[in-house]
């Protein structure tokens, strides 16, 4: 199964499972057509089934747009694939200029509390002024 194949396939499941903590945006993820990766207070990042990544704002109508911010895009793609581990081939590869995250040491997580996303995003390094846009909450 191709990886396009699994996006289609866990965003059926997302939209047919009864998931009170998700049933609220199943009206976007099948109008707009993207896995969920990172539900944040502010937004949603997601993938689509072509790989493209996309960023869904709750509170301004529900717009949908392109998510191209390489640090939100990493982020997200380590946070999904702790649900969906299949997805482990699209994590990127750790650049030559990247550093080991500081605060996690690399684990990806912060010891004793893996339910705060590190500064990392995930990934255990980072690209030392990699710019970021804004968060998704």
């Amino acid at each position: 199964m191709s990886i396009s194949e699994d996006i289609r396939r866990r965003i059926s499941e997302v939209l047919s499972l009864s998931d009170l903590k998700r049933d609220w945006m199943k009206r976007s993820v099948e109008n707009h057509v993207f896995l969920p990766l990172y539900v944040g207070w502010v937004a949603t990042l997601g993938i689509r089934p072509d790989g493209s990544f996309v960023r869904w704002t709750h509170d301004d109508g529900g717009s949908v747009e392109p998510l191209d911010d390489a640090f939100w895009q990493r982020m997200a793609i380590c946070q999904g694939v702790k649900k969906y581990p299949e997805l482990r081939s699209l994590l990127p590869e750790r650049p030559s200029r990247a550093e080991t995250c500081s605060v996690c040491d690399g684990a990806g997580e912060r010891a004793g509390a893996p339910q705060i996303i590190c500064e990392c995003g995930g990934a255990g390094w980072v690209i030392p002024n990699e710019p970021r846009g804004p968060s998704p909450g």
